[in-house]
């Protein structure tokens, strides 16, 4: 019975180990997969805070400062409302956000374009579009960040099971092999010198002290 049982728990072993592969496996190939586009990602985002940052200036030049500083208080309050929705990869939960472009019109900014000038307006809608960009790279950046803890925990798991609960149940099921098989020898063994005991007292004896050989001639005791 016991080596049923660890039998069956070495096989349910065995094959944790193989599924914790294919699931390590399948979360490192999304894991440099998002690597690849968050390298992207950054590039794009620098090159759209580079032009950010001039629209800036420019707006700075052509609006002057008290235009620029009212269109900035006339933002600080608005927030970028975004959505939300995992997405499960071999079991595992990770962030996602729906795309959506953050750059809005002056209408959508509650704000007249004669009001505010068309450099501050095209400033405006740069930052937009970097913070679009930021928004994405940062949805990124934590899938990958959760791909790693993943990875890691999966790795110990497979690592566990390789090094010392699959040892530890074949050590134990050849300890019980062995234990059965000394067991089976010693019960053949038994076995054998009861049927040549048995075989001995049923051997008819002459007077004497002669026993009769059941092969041969009669022997003398």
């Amino acid at each position: 019975m016991a080596l049923l049982l660890d039998r069956s728990q070495l096989a349910l072993a065995r094959q944790g180990e193989r599924l914790l592969e294919q699931k390590r496996d399948a979360l490192l190939r999304e894991f440099h997969r998002e690597v690849r586009v968050i390298y992207t990602a950054r590039d794009e985002l620098e090159t759209a805070a580079a032009a950010a940052g001039l629209a800036l200036e420019d707006a700075r030049v052509r609006s002057g400062e008290s235009v620029l500083g009212a269109a900035a208080a006339a933002a600080a309050g608005e927030q970028a409302e975004v959505e939300l929705h995992p997405t499960v990869v071999m079991g595992v939960a990770l962030p996602a956000v729906t795309p959506r472009d953050l750059v809005r019109d002056p209408a959508g900014r509650h704000r007249a374009l004669r009001a505010s000038g068309l450099a501050v307006e095209r400033a405006a809608e740069r930052f937009e579009q970097e913070l679009t960009l930021a928004l994405r790279l940062a949805t990124l950046e934590a899938r990958v960040r959760r791909l790693a803890y993943e990875i890691r925990r999966t790795n110990s798991r497979v690592n566990a099971l390789r090094t010392l609960i699959i040892p530890r149940l074949e050590l134990e099921t050849r300890t019980i092999e062995l234990a059965l098989e000394q067991r089976e020898r010693d019960d053949r063994f038994r076995l054998k010198l009861v049927k040549t005991q048995s075989a001995r007292r049923t051997t008819p004896t002459l007077a004497g002290g002669t026993r009769i050989s059941r092969s041969g001639p009669a022997t003398q005791q």
